[in-house]
């Protein structure tokens, strides 16, 4: 229990890490000492735009493969 607790604070210390380089969060230290956040907002939606997509056709081929046989031991006491 100690350890899931210990591993989301310290999940929740990186995020907070990655906001700040990222510039989504801002601090700001003023003159008395406190300490101002500032944050830009974020847009999220859709829009339509073209990408290069990669198309897989499948193919029959025929290809060598490796194959492993067992000899029945009946059918090589027959044999001989």
């Amino acid at each position: 229990m100690l350890r899931t607790l210990l591993l989301i604070v310290a999940l929740l210390i990186l995020i907070g890490i990655a906001l700040v380089a990222f510039g989504a969060i801002n601090l700001r230290q003023g003159s008395n000492g406190s300490v101002q956040i500032e944050t830009k907002d974020v847009e999220i939606g859709k829009t339509v735009t073209n990408v290069q997509v990669p198309v897989v056709r499948m193919e029959n081929r025929q290809v060598d493969v490796p194959s492993v046989g067992v000899e029945d031991d009946v059918a090589r006491n027959e044999a001989q």
